[in-house]
């Protein structure tokens, strides 16, 4: 079978497309945003090049957050399949990492941008 020049272009324009979009996701700023860190006790707000390390409490235990270098994680949760420890550092605005049972969730945000998850989510 031989490819025309219509098919040709088609090819071009879908691999074009597809190296756009993984472009414009994964070409995110890091380390100029904020992060929310929240949980029963309340709701804190630091900056993503700040070294700080957060213990949040929870219905569980104990949720320790590590913020640094451009980056937040969870590094310890008492929950029972360490999901939120597993999704690694997130660092772009919109990102986020939940721990649902033990009710800690980590927002990165611009800066003055709303990036609350829905109700369904939480």
């Amino acid at each position: 079978m031989l490819l025309k020049p219509f098919d040709i272009g088609i090819v071009l324009c879908a691999l074009a497309a597809t190296a756009s979009s993984f472009f414009l996701t994964f070409s995110g700023s890091t380390g100029s945003g904020l992060v929310n860190v929240r949980g029963e006790g309340g709701q804190w707000v630091f900056p993503l090049d700040a070294a700080e390390s957060v213990v949040v409490s929870g219905p569980l235990g104990d949720t320790v957050v590590e913020i640094g270098g451009g980056a937040a994680r969870i590094t310890s949760s008492p929950c029972l399949n360490q999901t939120c420890v597993s999704a690694g550092r997130i660092h772009s605005s919109g990102q986020w990492i939940a721990c649902l049972p033990n009710r800690v969730m980590l927002i990165i945000d611009e800066g003055g941008q709303n990036n609350d998850v829905d109700a369904s989510a939480w």
